[in-house]
């Protein structure tokens, strides 16, 4: 029944979106980056517009440690992205870095790559139904490998969570 109802809601989507694509295919043939509500952030768990628990994050341009490009975004969480009692869980902080650290490592020169390694330190509970700000940087890009940074912080300051990020470039053709 399960595996039903997933087929269902898989063709009402794709009806929704207009095109249908077979499960465990990338998206609908001939999509793009940008290509109107077919690409990856519309479909971000963390972000999309799409995902019936995405939440609203509020992205800005912003300047890192010793005036390093950065990314920034404010969101506020509710009871939805609840742990421990009043706290987001530490997973969905997780990867909300994972999404941050993603934008910031596609702004290196020489494009992008992908997750290898997300370390987060959580130094203090991440409050539910409250501001936060998560900003991330750039800390290095060589060759193949691109080193990020990251911090989580309340609006008065307090930091709740850091993390730092590898990111690998794929191996061209």
């Amino acid at each position: 029944a399960m595996a039903r109802a997933a087929e269902l809601v898989r063709l009402a989507a794709a009806e929704l979106s207009g095109s249908v694509s077979a499960p465990g295919e990338p998206g609908p043939v001939g999509a793009v980056p940008g290509d109107d509500l077919r690409h990856y952030r519309h479909r971000s768990l963390f972000q999309g517009v799409l995902h019936p628990f995405s939440p609203a994050l509020m992205w800005e341009a912003h300047e890192g440690p010793d005036g390093a490009p950065a990314r920034r975004f404010t969101v506020q969480l509710s009871r939805l992205y609840q742990g421990p009692p009043g706290a987001v869980h530490g997973g969905f902080v997780s990867g909300l870095f994972d999404e941050l650290l993603g934008g910031v490592q596609a702004m290196a020169p020489g494009g992008g790559g992908y997750t290898a390694k997300l370390t987060v330190r959580y130094r203090s509970f991440t409050p539910i139904e409250e501001p936060v700000v998560f900003t991330g940087w750039i800390t290095r890009a060589h060759g193949r490998r691109i080193l990020t940074a990251a911090v989580c912080d309340t609006a008065d300051g307090r930091r709740t969570a850091e993390a730092e990020g590898l990111f690998v470039r794929p191996v061209g053709p």
